[in-house]
């Protein structure tokens, strides 16, 4: 048997239902009047001191908080059952069926002291058809709620999927700009191997189908520097920038300390005093 959807029954839904339904059946009740009231005793009403009408609300009111707890208990019943297994269409139908049978032999109950002398079948019968149209309303509008507000969640959680991969793509690639702002030059993170300081421009090393190629951007190391803050590209001299995935050796000379890339026929790029510290550091982090 096809189990029905989970959410239909999850304990914020249940509770959501157990509200709605018994408001839902008071203002019915109230404004159409399908139960009938006319044994009351007038003179009884009298005595308590309270009108006809009132009676009438109360007993009413007493109706829909008796179904109330009948729904409550209910869906307690179902959460247990439900936390070990999944009911079925089947079973839910036949679930919802047997609390509609409770409430209206409830209702039957109550109508042997307020309506007029009939057979209990009779009783039971208008009863069951009055518990029909004061239940199916709200639960079927209930039902349309609740998926409509699943499908939500389902195209809420897509889009967010969604805007998450395309984030992901955006942060894959570099974008470096000009002096004016324009945007000269997009690559992969993973592709960009150094940035070279030339006069009034940087010189952007960067692979492509293994093969190191160079683009000029008319800009300062500085104002690039900035762009990329956060991207991973790190400045190790006042001249360089460089992306410490690419490093394969650490070499110290005489002249100083130098990095040499896995990539071919690209420059030994120097580290200054200045940045050493910040070089040293992503060592540290990456080896931990």
């Amino acid at each position: 048997m096809r189990a029905i959807p989970s959410f239909i029954y999850s304990r914020s839904n249940q509770v959501a239902m157990i509200i709605a339904v018994p408001i839902f059946a008071f203002i019915f009740i109230t404004l159409y009047r399908p139960l009938d009231f006319d044994k009351l005793d007038d003179s009884l009403l009298a005595g308590l001191n309270i009108s006809r009408e009132i009676a009438i609300q109360l007993i009413t009111l007493l109706l829909v908080l008796v179904g109330m707890i009948v729904a409550a208990v209910s869906r307690a019943v179902m959460g247990l059952y439900t936390q070990k297994r999944q009911l079925s269409y089947a079973q839910y139908i036949v679930w919802i069926s047997l609390e509609i049978v409770v409430m209206a032999l409830i209702y039957t109950i109550a109508a042997l002291f307020t309506e007029t002398d009939k057979d209990i079948v009779t009783l039971f019968r208008n009863s069951l058809v009055k518990t029909l149209l004061i239940m199916v309303i709200p639960y079927v509008i209930c039902y349309i709620i609740f998926i409509w507000s699943e499908q939500s969640k389902q195209l809420r959680r897509l889009r967010q999927g969604m805007q998450s991969e395309d984030n992901a793509q955006l942060q894959a690639y570099i974008q470096i700009f000009d002096e004016k702002g324009e945007m000269r030059l997009s690559v992969r993170r993973d592709n960009i191997l150094l940035l070279e300081a030339a006069d009034n421009y940087v010189c952007v090393w960067y692979a492509n189908n293994g093969a190191p190629k160079k683009s000029l951007v008319r800009n300062t190391m500085k104002s690039i520097a900035e762009q990329l803050e956060g991207s991973g590209i790190m400045r190790c001299h006042r001249s360089y920038m460089v992306n410490l995935d690419h490093m394969s050796i650490l070499r110290r000379e005489k002249e100083g300390v130098f990095i040499e890339l896995d990539v071919d026929n690209v420059p030994d790029i120097p580290i200054s005093k200045r940045y050493a510290a910040n070089i040293q550091g992503w060592l540290t982090s990456k080896s931990n």
